[in-house]
Protein backbone atom coordinates (compact mmCIF):
# COMPACT_ATOMS: atom_id res chain seq x y z
CA UNK A 1 0.00 0.00 0.00
CA UNK A 2 2.88 2.40 0.76
CA UNK A 3 4.28 1.92 -2.77
CA UNK A 4 0.93 2.89 -4.34
CA UNK A 5 0.61 5.97 -2.10
CA UNK A 6 4.24 6.92 -2.83
CA UNK A 7 3.63 6.60 -6.57
CA UNK A 8 0.55 8.85 -6.23
CA UNK A 9 2.56 11.45 -4.32
CA UNK A 10 5.38 11.29 -6.90
CA UNK A 11 2.88 11.68 -9.74
CA UNK A 12 1.40 14.74 -7.99
CA UNK A 13 4.83 16.30 -7.47
CA UNK A 14 5.79 15.56 -11.09
CA UNK A 15 2.60 17.23 -12.31
CA UNK A 16 3.33 20.33 -10.20
CA UNK A 17 6.94 20.47 -11.37
CA UNK A 18 5.80 20.22 -14.98
CA UNK A 19 3.33 23.07 -14.37
CA UNK A 20 0.19 21.00 -14.88
CA UNK A 21 -1.28 21.42 -11.36
CA UNK A 22 -2.67 18.33 -9.63
CA UNK A 23 -6.14 18.44 -8.01
CA UNK A 24 -6.45 18.01 -4.24
CA UNK A 25 -8.32 14.72 -4.66
CA UNK A 26 -5.78 13.44 -7.20
CA UNK A 27 -8.53 12.76 -9.76
CA UNK A 28 -7.10 14.80 -12.60
CA UNK A 29 -5.08 17.72 -13.82
CA UNK A 30 -6.28 21.31 -13.60
CA UNK A 31 -5.61 23.56 -16.57
CA UNK A 32 -5.59 27.31 -16.78
CA UNK A 33 -5.52 29.87 -19.57
CA UNK A 34 -2.42 32.02 -19.59
CA UNK A 35 -2.86 35.49 -18.09
CA UNK A 36 -1.40 38.70 -19.50
CA UNK A 37 0.59 41.19 -17.44
CA UNK A 38 1.29 44.72 -18.69
CA UNK A 39 3.70 46.64 -16.49
CA UNK A 40 3.05 50.38 -16.10
CA UNK A 41 0.14 50.40 -18.57
CA UNK A 42 -1.02 53.87 -17.46
CA UNK A 43 2.34 55.44 -18.37
CA UNK A 44 2.58 54.01 -21.91
CA UNK A 45 2.68 56.36 -24.89
CA UNK A 46 -0.84 56.60 -26.32
CA UNK A 47 -1.52 57.17 -30.05
CA UNK A 48 -3.47 60.18 -31.25
CA UNK A 49 -7.01 59.51 -32.45
CA UNK A 50 -6.21 61.91 -35.34
CA UNK A 51 -9.39 63.94 -35.04
CA UNK A 52 -8.84 67.49 -36.40
CA UNK A 53 -8.70 70.06 -33.57
CA UNK A 54 -9.16 67.35 -30.91
CA UNK A 55 -6.39 66.28 -28.54
CA UNK A 56 -7.66 62.76 -27.87
CA UNK A 57 -5.44 59.70 -27.54
CA UNK A 58 -6.37 56.02 -27.44
CA UNK A 59 -4.25 52.84 -27.33
CA UNK A 60 -5.28 49.19 -26.94
CA UNK A 61 -3.38 47.50 -24.09
CA UNK A 62 -4.87 43.97 -23.75
CA UNK A 63 -7.48 41.92 -25.60
CA UNK A 64 -9.16 38.56 -25.25
CA UNK A 65 -9.05 36.06 -28.09
CA UNK A 66 -12.69 34.98 -27.77
CA UNK A 67 -14.43 35.83 -31.08
CA UNK A 68 -17.94 35.38 -29.57
CA UNK A 69 -17.41 37.70 -26.59
CA UNK A 70 -14.37 39.86 -27.29
CA UNK A 71 -13.11 42.32 -24.71
CA UNK A 72 -10.40 44.91 -25.22
CA UNK A 73 -8.99 47.29 -22.64
CA UNK A 74 -7.18 50.47 -23.55
CA UNK A 75 -5.81 53.76 -22.25
CA UNK A 76 -7.74 56.93 -23.17
CA UNK A 77 -6.38 60.44 -22.66
CA UNK A 78 -8.07 63.73 -23.45
CA UNK A 79 -6.47 67.17 -23.31
CA UNK A 80 -8.17 70.57 -23.45
CA UNK A 81 -9.20 71.09 -27.09
CA UNK A 82 -12.25 70.85 -29.29
CA UNK A 83 -14.80 68.25 -28.06
CA UNK A 84 -14.45 64.62 -29.11
CA UNK A 85 -17.73 63.23 -30.46
CA UNK A 86 -17.99 59.45 -30.58
CA UNK A 87 -20.80 56.99 -31.35
CA UNK A 88 -20.36 53.61 -29.67
CA UNK A 89 -21.00 50.47 -31.69
CA UNK A 90 -20.10 48.36 -28.62
CA UNK A 91 -20.62 48.54 -24.84
CA UNK A 92 -17.74 50.35 -23.15
CA UNK A 93 -16.65 51.33 -19.66
CA UNK A 94 -14.15 53.88 -18.43
CA UNK A 95 -12.52 54.44 -15.04
CA UNK A 96 -10.88 57.83 -14.60
CA UNK A 97 -7.30 57.37 -13.42
CA UNK A 98 -6.21 61.01 -13.37
CA UNK A 99 -7.63 64.47 -14.02
CA UNK A 100 -11.20 64.94 -15.18
CA UNK A 101 -13.27 64.19 -18.25
CA UNK A 102 -16.70 65.68 -18.90
CA UNK A 103 -19.04 63.27 -20.68
CA UNK A 104 -22.42 64.12 -22.24
CA UNK A 105 -24.98 61.96 -24.06
CA UNK A 106 -27.22 64.95 -24.89
CA UNK A 107 -29.52 64.21 -21.93
CA UNK A 108 -27.08 63.98 -19.02
CA UNK A 109 -23.67 65.54 -18.45
CA UNK A 110 -21.16 64.38 -15.83
CA UNK A 111 -17.68 65.56 -14.99
CA UNK A 112 -15.91 62.37 -13.99
CA UNK A 113 -12.90 62.60 -11.65
CA UNK A 114 -10.22 60.17 -10.50
CA UNK A 115 -11.89 56.96 -9.30
CA UNK A 116 -15.21 57.54 -11.11
CA UNK A 117 -16.57 54.91 -13.52
CA UNK A 118 -18.74 55.26 -16.62
CA UNK A 119 -20.82 52.80 -18.63
CA UNK A 120 -21.20 53.91 -22.24
CA UNK A 121 -23.72 51.57 -23.91
CA UNK A 122 -23.79 50.50 -27.52
CA UNK A 123 -25.62 53.16 -29.55
CA UNK A 124 -24.67 56.06 -27.24
CA UNK A 125 -23.62 59.33 -28.89
CA UNK A 126 -21.07 60.75 -26.47
CA UNK A 127 -19.29 64.10 -26.37
CA UNK A 128 -16.05 64.20 -24.35
CA UNK A 129 -14.47 67.44 -23.12
CA UNK A 130 -12.08 68.49 -20.37
CA UNK A 131 -11.12 71.76 -18.70
CA UNK A 132 -7.51 70.54 -18.43
CA UNK A 133 -6.81 66.83 -19.08
CA UNK A 134 -7.93 63.38 -18.08
CA UNK A 135 -6.66 59.81 -18.30
CA UNK A 136 -8.96 56.78 -18.26
CA UNK A 137 -8.78 52.99 -18.46
CA UNK A 138 -11.34 51.93 -21.07
CA UNK A 139 -12.67 48.41 -21.44
CA UNK A 140 -15.14 47.49 -24.15
CA UNK A 141 -16.84 44.51 -25.71
CA UNK A 142 -14.92 44.70 -28.99
CA UNK A 143 -11.98 42.98 -30.67
CA UNK A 144 -8.59 44.69 -30.75
CA UNK A 145 -8.26 47.42 -33.34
Amino acid sequence: MHKIQSLGILAGVAALVLGAGFTAQGHGVETSAEMTYVKAASSKKIKSMNEPGVKAFFEDIVSSKDPKSPITCAMFRLEKSEPLKYTYDYDDTKIILDGEITVSDGKSTFTAHKGDALLLPKGANITFTTASSGLAWACGQRPAS
